[in-house]
């Protein structure tokens, strides 16, 4: 594996962070808790601290191991079962992800578009970048970060005059629990999958530093929070509980300089985010291939893109029920696999360095 800047490895902290926010997260957590959503988010950014620091540990003590190859070294046989499980979990979710990559694209911008040609037309791109090594893939995300955090700024600059503070009133109306659960959402959807840099050891990254991390997670969670905040107070929260996709609907009122209704070009922004977190777990799929079962990864990446293709166009086809599932129960068992059982490798690798 070459080597990667500090910098590109941040970006990707980035995009996957924000992958599915606006999509996905938002949406469910404003329905759930409404004005009260920028609460569970802080919860969630706070309580993502949790498993951050578990990775970065890992990252720490473990240099020359990604967490595949750490895995098997820790808990020796039972390594390649932690593996398959988690690669098991990681496929469906890759394949949910992309599900919501095509109903985006296509509600957007393709609504009269089979929704097989679409999704065709963007597991290719997808496919091959996957197959490609970290050191371009971060160089993609590197690239598309700064198209991304232009757009960000002219979002923000668009909107920050129509922004109406009292929309957020009252406060704490939500019972505490649905608060603390969309914060699992929260954290389920967005903050988890930083779980999948862990593929990457620390010494492959030049002058990698966890607190350069620490500061792209703080600004990261703090975007989405931002966007969380501007969508209640520019829409208000009957107009945010109405629609499908409330910021892409805040987009429309967009107005820079001498343009507007930009709100197509702006929304290629969140698609940028889901593509590169479809291809970093397509990555960590093949990878885990390549170390669990000492093969050969290129044609496993297009039997991985082939199965994302056909269930994300037949299974998840009843968008509300699998929403449900991937909200709820299947949120859960992901929490499980990727939380937990980093936690257990952790602890159990401390007590492998001790003897």
């Amino acid at each position: 594996m070459k080597k990667i800047s500090t910098l590109e490895y941040n970006t990707l902290i980035w995009f996957l962070i924000r992958a599915c926010f606006t999509e996905l997260t938002l949406t469910n957590i404003i329905y759930y808790v409404k004005q009260d959503a920028w609460i569970s988010i802080i919860i969630g950014i706070l309580l993502g601290l949790i498993p951050f620091f578990i990775y970065e540990y890992l990252k720490q003590i473990f240099p020359n191991e990604n967490i595949i190859s750490l895995n098997n070294k820790i808990w020796q046989k039972g390594g390649k079962i932690i593996n398959l499980i988690t690669f098991i979990t990681s496929l469906l979710l890759v394949t949910y992800t992309f599900f919501i990559l095509i109903k985006f694209t296509g509600t957007l911008f393709l609504y009269k578009t089979n929704l097989w040609i679409i999704s065709t037309a963007l597991i290719i791109p997808i496919g091959y970048a996957a197959n490609k090594n970290i050191r371009i893939i971060s160089r993609i995300s590197l690239m598309l970060f700064y198209v991304s955090i232009t757009f960000y700024f002219l979002i923000f600059s668009g909107l920050v005059r129509n922004i109406d503070i009292s929309n957020i009133k009252p406060l704490f109306e939500s019972n505490p629990k649905n608060i603390l659960n969309c914060s699992l959402i929260f954290i389920g959807i967005n903050i988890i999958k930083i779980y999948y840099l862990n593929m990457i050891p620390k010494q492959k990254i030049i002058n990698y530093s966890s607190k350069n991390s620490l500061i792209m997670y703080l600004i990261s969670s703090l975007s989405v929070f931002i966007i969380s905040i501007i969508v209640i107070c520019v829409l208000g929260i009957n107009l945010s509980i109405l629609y499908k996709y409330p910021a892409f609907q805040l987009l429309k009122r967009v107005n820079f300089l001498v343009f507007d209704r930009i709100e197509n070009i702006l929304s290629i922004e969140t698609i940028f985010a889901m593509f590169i977190e479809i291809i970093i777990m397509i990555h960590y799929l093949k990878e885990t291939i390549s170390i669990n079962f000492n093969k050969k990864t290129n044609k496993y990446v297009i039997f991985i893109c082939l199965f994302i293709l056909i269930i994300s166009n037949n299974t998840f086809i009843n968008y509300k029920s699998s929403e449900d599932f991937f909200t709820g129960p299947f949120l859960y068992i992901t929490l499980l696999i990727i939380f937990i059982l980093p936690l257990l490798t952790l602890i159990k690798s401390l007590l492998y360095e001790n003897t």
